[in-house]
């Protein structure tokens, strides 16, 4: 009798923005639900989209990161208010090592002006028996501008060292100068680990989940966790408004020094007239 192992992630990823007509504003909801079935020797993956938001989502296309490979399903041309998609995907998994992997899955897609969206979820696989990880580990949600700085706390919870490969996945909206780290962590120990968060195309109000897998091999097995962080984006102030009031005050002075320096001289030239 084939094994099946179900595994079912939802993520919820909201971004709004106005769309062409300045009087009308549409907001882009899109729900990503991935379930993985897993087989003796097979993946077999459906990702179904909602657009739960009032905009038309406009060429969207699934991408799935897994086994050191990307699946890309076909484009399609939108998907309405309430609208629902499912992509499939299958992959081989013979000869893989017994262990925990991770899956990435990007949702590229667009609104009605052909800006370009994409809506991320990162989740763990296993091909075999289930293992534990042995780790634990915690993200710091963040708000930033233009730049900003993501943090995890690491606990290795077993009692052996640990080689672990730390690998940061972002949506397209979003970039880090390094996107993986190695590190080695001591039995019963804990580390901090930081990433250089930069914002590329991001629009304001926005919040942007963000996956990071921390894996190892051990003991002929393959591990992996997974955490999750929320970078939501604000406004960039312009220099003027952020020192408003430095400037205001500066203004002030000036005025001041100006006024007293046109009645002094007209003190002046009143005196010369005088007889």
């Amino acid at each position: 009798m084939n094994k099946k192992h179900h595994f079912q992630y939802a993520l919820l990823a909201l971004f709004t923005f106005l769309i062409s007509t300045p009087s009308f504003a549409g907001v882009l909801k899109i729900q990503t639900q991935t379930t993985i079935e897993t087989l003796e020797s097979q993946l077999k993956i459906t990702v179904r989209l909602t657009n739960e938001g009032t905009a038309i989502a406009h060429n969207l296309q699934v991408h799935l990161k897994l086994l050191g490979e990307t699946l890309d399903s076909k484009i399609s041309p939108q998907l309405d208010p309430g609208g629902k998609s499912n992509f499939l995907f299958e992959k081989n998994t013979e000869g893989v090592k017994t262990g925990r992997y991770p899956l990435t899955v990007i949702v590229d897609f667009h609104d009605s002006n052909q800006y370009p969206f994409s809506a991320l979820s990162g989740m763990t696989f296993s091909v075999g028996p289930n293992v534990n990880p042995d780790l634990a580990v915690l993200g710091k949600n963040i708000t930033m501008g233009k730049k900003g700085e993501l943090s995890f706390d690491i606990k290795n919870m077993g009692g052996l060292e640990k080689h672990i490969l730390a690998t940061l996945v972002l949506p397209r909206e979003l970039s880090t100068p390094t996107e993986q780290v190695s590190f080695q962590m001591g039995p019963r120990s804990q580390k901090e680990l930081n990433f250089e968060i930069h914002n590329f195309s991001a629009l304001p109000g926005a919040d942007y989940p963000v996956f990071c897998y921390f894996e190892y091999d051990l003991e002929n097995e393959h591990h992996t966790a997974v955490c999750q962080a929320v970078i939501k984006i604000i406004a960039q102030e312009n220099l003027f408004r952020q020192y408003r009031w430095i400037w205001m005050g500066i203004a002030a002075i000036l005025g001041i020094g100006f006024l007293a320096l046109v009645i002094k001289n007209r003190k002046k030239a009143t005196a010369l007239d005088d007889p």
